[in-house]
């Protein structure tokens, strides 16, 4: 018996939905007037791309007549905005009509109007409170380590991966995005191709990352940054690299030559008006809280749009894991 309890995980997430709530924060205060209608509104079980779906479908208008900032998880409770201009609104019969079609699969939280709409190159903050749940009864000591760990991993940041759901239900999205760049395969629309390329440099991005890290967070020479952390492209147009002769641009050449980044890979971007976006390889989470409700982990933090949280969780989890390995 006591060999069964030792296998258990000190800490499971997500056992319900609202074990995992996200919060859309705008960069810019809604002016409460403009063309652009907003509806503040909440989902649950289902991605945002299906709500926007529902609502193309429903309303008979195009993917593009709406705006949403980013893309939000499926498996929890997400607060966020949706836009859309004044003038597709009297092509639908109006806000009334707009409300009841969203309203049919989410919570409409409140309404507002904006000078413009909001957009997925707007950048948002979400604020997460998530809890893990205790898979046992915890000595006191073994909390206080638990907590400690998350606070440094809080201190320390992370590493800048994507999410498993930027590439789509079956994971496979990147794979289309290299077919099309490979000219092995074709969409004729023209949303759905930028959003298969866009997982293909995601994709990339994830496996430079991976051999990143065998440098952990130490800076080569020529490497580019950002607010003072260092930067790697997520692919497109105009992507800007390392100076030749640093040592940051023989390791990126490696990694060009490796997966023949080459003129047609850049002009299938440049033709789909994708363009290179630098994107730190180590985050930081701000806003952050630990604290305990009977033996479950009550957190809290905010990261910025071009970061997962899935990724820190899962970090959370490993490090929590490899406590009870200590323990043993």
């Amino acid at each position: 018996m006591s060999n069964y309890w030792e296998k258990k995980p000190l800490f499971l997430f997500k056992q319900k939905s609202f074990d995992f709530i996200v919060e859309e924060i705008l960069p810019f205060k809604l002016d409460g007037k403009g063309d652009a209608f907003f509806v503040y509104f909440e989902k649950q079980n289902m991605t945002t791309m299906w709500v926007i779906e529902h609502l193309c479908r429903e309303l008979k208008i195009s993917r593009l007549t709406l705006g949403v900032a980013w893309l939000k998880d499926k498996d929890a409770i997400t607060r966020q905005r949706i836009s859309i201009y004044q003038s597709a609104l009297k092509r639908i019969w109006g806000e009334k009509v707009f409300l009841e079609k969203l309203s049919n699969v989410a919570r409409i939280i409140e309404t507002t109007y904006h000078v413009k709409p909001v957009q997925m190159t707007d950048n948002i903050t979400n604020h997460f409170a998530i809890r893990l749940r205790a898979a046992q009864k915890l000595w006191q000591e073994t909390k206080e380590k638990a907590k400690s760990i998350i606070e440094k991993l809080f201190a320390e940041g992370f590493p800048n991966f994507f999410g498993t759901q930027r590439f789509g239900i079956n994971g496979k999205n990147w794979e289309i995005g290299k077919a099309i760049v490979e000219k092995k395969t074709s969409i004729k629309d023209s949303f759905e191709a930028r959003f298969k390329l866009q997982a293909y440099a995601s994709w990339l991005f994830n496996q430079y990352l991976k051999e990143r890290l065998s440098l952990w967070r130490e800076m080569l020479e020529g490497e580019i940054l950002k607010n003072w952390e260092i930067t790697w492209p997520v692919w497109g147009d105009d992507t800007k690299l390392a100076n030749p002769n640093t040592k940051a641009w023989e390791f990126q050449k490696q990694f060009i030559e490796k997966y023949k980044i080459n003129s047609d890979f850049f002009s299938c971007f440049k033709k789909n008006k994708i363009f290179g976006i630098p994107r730190t390889i180590w985050v930081k989470p701000t806003e952050s809280h630990v604290r305990y409700q009977w033996d479950d982990l009550l957190i809290e933090f905010n990261l910025g749009s071009w970061s997962y949280a899935s990724i820190l969780i899962y970090q959370m989890l490993e490090s929590l894991e490899k406590l009870q390995e200590k323990s043993k």
